[in-house]
């Protein structure tokens, strides 16, 4: 036996401990839109107290729907929204302030509720609009959706006048962040919504890579009627590279407005409703 009289001191490894998921016992609803404007979706119809009062009522008939699972309620703000004009910076994209993000994120919390903030992109980047609100990210409840549409820097066009895309390496640019920022702040895992409606939102989805520490959502995001809803739903939301569901109802688009037992009653419910 070799026995050393130095002092050692023995480490092992750290352990990554990964708080359970949103989704492990469940799903989510939100309210999305743009506070003051209530023609982006009915967030912007009332305060944040009103709205999240009211997507905790809709969440409990859902919840009443589906056995053991809860359903979380949750607010959907639109974060940076796409301009008609290119902006001093040439990005096409208003954004909201620290303050009015917190705001809403603390009145979730309130609630029990979670907080999504969404980046329309315009000619920006999605990592780096999202990393600019990392200091809202670090709070446990909130969480981040991208908006393909708007992002048009590809097609060299405005916002509005064409759709756009973002691709599967930049879905993963901004997993990884998200898992890196989830692990260094000890943070649940982070959803990371992807709207989609039409197949050339997302190029190259085979490229998108799961991550420890996020929850990756696709969301059929066009409105109309149920067929054509629930054929996208099967098309982008059960797709192999969408490992959790989600869906957006329109108040005032979709003819008629699927109930929650529609979507209950489905083989695989969303795990994220929306409603606009």
């Amino acid at each position: 036996m070799v026995v050393s009289s130095t002092p050692v001191a023995w480490s092992l490894p750290p352990v990554i401990v990964v708080a359970p998921s949103i989704f492990a016992t469940g799903q989510v609803l939100s309210y999305y839109g743009f506070p003051g404007v209530p023609t982006m979706g009915i967030l912007g119809e009332f305060d944040a107290k009103k709205v999240m009062r009211q997507a905790t009522a809709q969440a409990a008939v859902y919840d009443a729907l589906n056995g053991q699972q809860t359903v979380t309620p949750a607010l959907h703000l639109i974060t940076t929204v796409a301009q008609a004009d290119s902006g001093w910076d040439g990005t096409y994209l208003g954004r909201l302030a620290f303050e009015t993000v917190e705001t809403y994120a603390t009145v979730a919390a309130a609630w029990g509720g979670l907080l999504i903030i969404d980046f329309q992109i315009g000619w920006s980047d999605p990592l780096t609009e999202v990393r600019a609100y990392e200091p809202v990210l670090r709070v446990p409840n909130v969480h981040v959706a991208l908006d393909p549409e708007f992002a048009t820097r590809r097609k060299g066009e405005p916002p509005g006048d064409a759709i756009g895309s973002v691709t599967g390496d930049e879905v993963n640019a901004v997993q990884r962040y998200l898992s890196d920022l989830a692990r260094t702040h000890g943070l649940p895992p982070k959803a990371l919504v992807i709207h989609q409606f039409r197949d050339d939102m997302i190029l190259q989805p085979e490229r998108i890579t799961p991550m420890l520490g996020v929850d990756l959502v696709i969301d059929m995001n066009g409105w109309g009627g149920p067929e054509a809803k629930l054929g996208g739903y099967e098309r982008y939301t059960l797709a192999s590279y969408a490992p959790l569901s989600a869906i957006k109802l329109f108040y005032r688009w979709d003819q008629p407005l699927m109930t929650p037992g529609t979507l209950q009653r489905l083989a695989k419910p969303p795990r994220l409703i929306i409603y606009q």
